[in-house]
């Protein structure tokens, strides 16, 4: 007790500075709540101002005690806080935004809690997209009461089904219910009707969680048929939760993970790893990860591509189960290349390992303008048609080979 008081009265001056800095680094935190969503960059900048002065106060005061660890490891905070305050300027001094990560309160077996992002049965949604002074798109789209979008002109006569999976792709984003690829398919079909599970925004995961939320089959009246699941690369980056995606818009999604060799559920990714997803709360606003734009992890590996071919095939198994035949697909649709070759050739290694059918329609077209919306990177209705007559006839050929 002697050494400590005898300590404190050496370095009275430091700790005095000390308490000022946290004292200041407080009011910092008591104004920024009182503000709302949004800290405003001179706030920010208080509060880098305030941590290197007490990363700095601390160094001295350790190297003045001859604490050499403690010292060198303060040395490195203040180096990487100084660096982070450095590209703040650089940045322009950018605000930070606070936003809301909570679990809403909902029963455990709600659709929102088991499968996560959904549209609310028996709706009709308006998108309209705004680029400038110019209407991208203006449309109408329409849910049944079990959450998938209306395919339109359903036959009763027809005999098959074709069930579609994916994302905003698949679901037809920025297109109205008979621009879709699922109508355009059902309408180069002459004996089978159209189903589509699309979700915007939504990644391999989430399909898998629509397969063992309910038994998708009750939904369908033909007894025969395909899925196709409308593959795009940016599914691998949702299904593994990205630093960059959790924050963005996907924290509520289904968490999977392999334990012991084996797929299993873990909740959502906000709450079934609650270490890593907290970590990218703290990170993703920092300026080192927006001025070097990074994203956590730094590159796929193989695990992530195990991780998500596990997925696919847990949810090729589930539609066997429900449906009575194997006949489901992978489907990579044409898109902007967002891959390494070796990356691909290691994902369809894996695809071909688990004995996972895949249809690869990626280099039937170059991927640009002419396919897209006008103002828009999802591909438009003509796009959809002509993908649908190389889905058919592909279909077709891998049938007749099994």
């Amino acid at each position: 007790m002697n050494k400590f008081k005898a300590f404190v009265k050496a370095n009275k001056r430091t700790f005095i500075v000390l308490i000022l800095a946290v004292i200041s680094l407080f009011s910092y935190n008591v104004t920024k709540n009182g503000i709302g969503s949004e800290v405003f960059g001179w706030l920010r900048l208080w509060k880098y101002l305030s941590l290197l002065f007490i990363l700095t106060c601390f160094y001295l005061l350790f190297l003045k005690g001859k604490r050499v660890i403690l010292a060198n490891l303060t040395l490195i905070a203040l180096l990487l806080f100084l660096l982070e305050t450095i590209l703040f300027f650089v940045l322009g001094m950018p605000s930070a935004f606070k936003k809301d990560f909570s679990i809403p309160d909902l029963p455990e077996n709600h659709i929102a809690r088991q499968v996560g992002a959904t549209y609310y049965p028996d709706s009709v949604y308006h998108e309209v997209k705004v680029n400038g002074t110019d209407t991208v798109f203006d449309v109408h789209f329409a849910i049944d009461h079990m959450n998938k979008r209306i395919t339109p002109d359903f036959d009763s006569t027809k005999t098959k089904y074709n069930l579609f999976f994916g994302c905003s792709i698949g679901f037809g984003y920025g297109l109205e219910d008979n621009q879709t690829l699922a109508y355009h398919v059902q309408e180069q079909s002459p004996d089978a009707n159209s189903y589509n599970f699309c979700i915007s925004a939504t990644g391999t995961n989430h399909m898998l969680a629509q397969f063992q939320y309910r038994d998708l089959s009750k939904q369908v009246a033909e007894k025969d048929g395909c899925g196709y699941y409308i593959f795009f690369w940016d599914h691998i980056y949702r299904a593994i939760g990205t630093m960059h995606r959790y924050t963005e818009w996907l924290h509520l999604a289904p968490y999977y993970e392999m334990n012991d060799g084996k797929l299993v559920r873990n909740k959502l990714f906000k709450d079934g790893r609650p270490f890593v997803s907290g970590w990218y709360e703290r990170l993703y606003q920092t300026n080192i990860v927006k001025y070097f734009e990074a994203d956590l992890p730094l590159k796929l590996n193989d695990s992530h591509f195990d991780l998500v071919t596990e997925m696919v095939l847990e949810s090729k198994k589930a539609y066997t189960k429900q449906f009575g035949n194997d006949k489901f697909y992978l489907v990579f649709y044409p898109n902007y290349i967002a891959y390494t070759p070796e990356e691909m050739r290691i994902f369809k290694s894996y695809l071909t390992k688990k004995r996972i059918k895949f249809i690869d329609l990626s280099n039937t077209i170059k991927y640009y303008g002419k396919y897209t919306l006008d103002g828009d990177s999802h591909p438009n209705s003509e796009t959809n048609k002509l993908m649908a007559k190389y889905l058919l006839q592909k279909t077709m050929l891998k049938e007749k080979k099994n």
